[in-house]
């Protein structure tokens, strides 16, 4: 019960970190210069797979399995021995020896699809002239699938959630969602500056920290 409480008040806490990432990738979204032409394929991929989720077929299975195979991927990464892995239409598990707040809530921060994706399209940009329009609408379909995908789950009580707490849950991985899309942006378009977005969201939520500081103690 001590560390949900915790847990909350870190939630409550980084509310202005999850302003400051939200502002900051906004900016530099905007920026992008390979998008200044292809914006509408971004923007058609994302209406894609809404369409198809909504009005026709709901990928679960996939989701699924990407769920799960990141578990088990960050689990091995800090360590972890991955003892079984059970993936079905109805659901699906993961074993490991090992676990902390960033193995059980990672699934629902890392579009894994959305990575392979900008993997792909790194390797063979970085070695053919290639025209993006596709690989955009790629990035858009999957980030889609991830975002609508994680919010249906979250509204579940899953238990990585519960056992974070709700509140702390949803603010953390709303803030890495950010900071991981910001750094598949930074593989896939060369305008994007991974460091100027982080210059960007500490210099915002640095502003409003001390903003509310000024607030409450009339600094």
């Amino acid at each position: 019960m001590l560390g949900l409480l915790v847990k909350f008040f870190i939630g409550v806490l980084i509310i202005p970190i999850a302003y400051g990432v939200s502002a900051a990738f906004r900016q530099n979204f905007l920026a992008i210069q390979e998008l200044a032409g292809s914006l509408h394929f971004f923007i058609w991929g994302i209406i894609g797979y809404a369409a198809l989720h909504l009005l026709f077929y709901k990928p679960t299975p996939v989701y699924i399995f990407g769920h799960e195979a990141v578990h088990a991927m960050i689990a091995w990464l800090f360590g972890g021995k991955i003892t079984s892995f059970k993936v079905s239409k109805d659901g699906g598990s993961v074993t490991t020896d090992k676990t902390n707040t960033l193995i059980e809530l990672s699934p629902y921060f890392i579009p894994v699809y959305t990575v392979f994706v900008a993997l792909i399209y790194f390797i063979i940009a970085s070695s053919y002239p290639v025209n993006p329009a596709i690989f955009i609408f790629l990035i858009g379909f999957t980030l889609a699938f991830h975002i609508i995908s994680t919010i249906e789950v979250m509204k579940v009580r899953q238990p990585d959630i519960v056992k974070s707490g709700y509140f702390f849950s949803v603010v953390f991985v709303y803030v890495l969602n950010i900071i991981v899309i910001a750094a598949i942006f930074a593989l896939a378009f060369p305008t994007f500056s991974i460091k100027q977005f982080f210059s960007d969201f500490v210099g915002i939520s640095a502003g409003v920290y001390i903003g509310i500081v000024k607030q409450l103690f009339g600094a």
